[in-house]
């Protein structure tokens, strides 16, 4: 099977190729979507793993193939679950989330799989992968996208997966591998505003808050937003799922109403769990 390559993805899908990460529109979606992400993986059974925002990741699996010049999939009875190796974690390739470094060299990724759990590996230089991350230097994510705008407010999400849904909506948005703000995670968002996008549980109180402290004195404002009528244990993910009318503008006006988060705004600014309405 030959590799596919990004760059001609993308423009047959009309979207845009960042590394081997593709966004564009899914099926049926209009010019400016971007609800579809494919991850071009050489090691998968079609060349890709497909993501769609709006779950419908068969049918655009089929509609990347045909794109792709593959055609429509076909069951041949052999099996085409993609598994992680014997030697990594066990279980299906979900979706593939690169981390990489200014240049757009891949320095590692998350994986989610199926059954849900979540991954780390990095490249062994070879074509494989490792799946401890070693020494290997920590970066934001989504970092070579976040440079091209260096004024622009950066979201901080708990999740890859929330990042790439408010990167969709146009908005630069990140998140660190693991909840871990290592010096160079933080010194990438010096002097930028921040808005940290809170999940509705104790968990999400508790990482919204350790990123507000770990970029404090660095970020130029820092919110902490809870978003408004978020299902108990939702993320935004799920706030934009509930009312089509959720979009870009709005999310942005209603954390730009939030008020700036400081050390003395810990105990009532952004760190309690909110009960759905």
């Amino acid at each position: 099977m030959s590799v596919i390559d990004p760059q001609n993805l993308a423009r047959a899908l009309g979207g845009e190729a960042s590394g081997n990460n593709v966004r564009a529109p899914g099926p049926r979606h209009s010019a400016r979507d971007r609800s579809l992400s494919i991850t071009v993986d050489p090691g998968a059974p079609d060349g890709f793993v497909v993501h769609s925002f709006a779950d419908d990741d068969l049918a655009c699996k089929d509609y990347v193939r045909e794109k792709a010049g593959l055609g429509p999939f076909k069951p041949n009875g052999r099996g085409r679950k993609h598994s992680v190796p014997s030697s990594g974690p066990q279980g299906r390739l979900d979706t593939a989330y690169d981390y990489r470094d200014e240049s757009g060299a891949l320095l590692y990724q998350v994986i989610r799989l199926k059954p849900k759990d979540f991954r780390q590996r990095r490249p062994d230089g070879r074509g494989g992968w490792l799946h401890k991350l070693g020494d290997v230097r920590r970066v934001i994510y989504r970092l070579p996208e976040i440079l091209q705008y260096p004024d622009a407010t950066v979201f901080v999400c708990e999740g890859e997966k929330d990042a790439d849904r408010v990167a969709s909506l146009r908005h630069c948005a990140t998140t660190v591998a693991s909840g871990k703000w290592t010096d160079d995670c933080v010194k990438a968002l010096a002097g930028r505003d921040i808005i940290i996008l809170q999940d509705n549980d104790d968990a999400g109180a508790k990482n919204a808050l350790d990123a507000a402290q770990a970029l404090h004195g660095v970020a130029k404002t820092i919110r902490i937003v809870p978003l408004p009528d978020l299902k108990l244990r939702g993320d935004v993910s799920d706030w934009l799922d509930a009312d089509p009318q959720r979009e870009g503008e709005m999310l942005a006006r209603i954390c730009m109403d939030e008020p700036e988060w400081t050390p003395s705004t810990e105990a009532s600014n952004g760190t309690a769990t909110r009960s759905p309405s």
